[in-house]
């Protein structure tokens, strides 16, 4: 849906916060649990690219954090009984507000978000690292992708195997991915120098921006009206 693509970058932005505030304010699993599925049901509804493999994400988060909380509480002393509703309410939490915020990343171009910020007239360095937060992480998680498509062309079974062997493999892919980050961030700061970059110079925006995003200013209307 392109209209996702041109909606405002602060309205998501604060759409995602109130989905991640009703989610930690849910008055108990259950409704926290429904909330999250309907959060994960909303991007398969409209068709947020990249959804397929959020869902295995997520489903692979919530195994990790119903684990971790388990494994604490009880160790706390705290009956499994007890232990289980706490670790469902909050991996429900973590489900709901990762998918807001998913949303937000895969339907903001950074060229959308640089014209919003400068539109609202933010100081640069926020636009800066709004841009970066949100525009890197997709790129990041390209990269997991690739890594992850290498393993398998070496013969590395990392799709039909078990959760443990799965968090793993996961893990391996760590290493790669922080040296492609490391090289990614210096990149961008040698771009950002080459290019004169200076927190004290004001920026302007050459999309407009309302509460839709238009593509383009209209020159040749602004010509005619001169």
């Amino acid at each position: 849906m392109s209209w996702l693509h041109d909606l405002n970058f602060f309205a998501k932005l604060a759409l995602a916060f109130a989905v991640m505030t009703a989610a930690w304010l849910a008055p108990g699993w259950q409704a926290g649990i429904a909330f999250a599925l309907i959060c994960v049901l909303l991007l398969w509804l409209l068709r947020v690219p990249g959804v397929a493999g959020y869902t295995k994400g997520a489903a692979l988060l919530t195994a990790m954090v119903m684990a971790s909380w388990l494994l604490n509480l009880t160790l706390q002393g705290l009956p499994l009984s007890q232990a289980l509703p706490v670790a469902a309410a909050m991996a429900a939490r973590l489900v709901a507000t990762t998918a807001a915020f998913y949303f937000v990343m895969e339907t903001s171009t950074p060229g959308a978000i640089l014209a919003a910020s400068s539109a609202a007239r933010l100081p640069s360095l926020v636009t800066l690292v709004l841009s970066l937060t949100f525009g890197v992480i997709p790129m990041l998680r390209a990269d997991f992708e690739r890594i992850a498509d290498a393993q398998r062309a070496r013969g590395m079974e990392i799709d039909d195997v078990g959760l443990p062997s799965r968090l793993r493999f996961a893990l391996a892919r760590g290493v790669p991915l922080l040296v492609q980050a490391i090289r990614m961030a210096h990149a961008i700061s040698f771009s950002l120098s080459l290019y004169g970059y200076d927190l004290a110079q004001k920026r302007t925006t050459w999309r407009q921006v309302g509460l839709m995003v238009e593509p383009r200013l209209k020159i040749k209307d602004q010509a005619d009206a001169k």
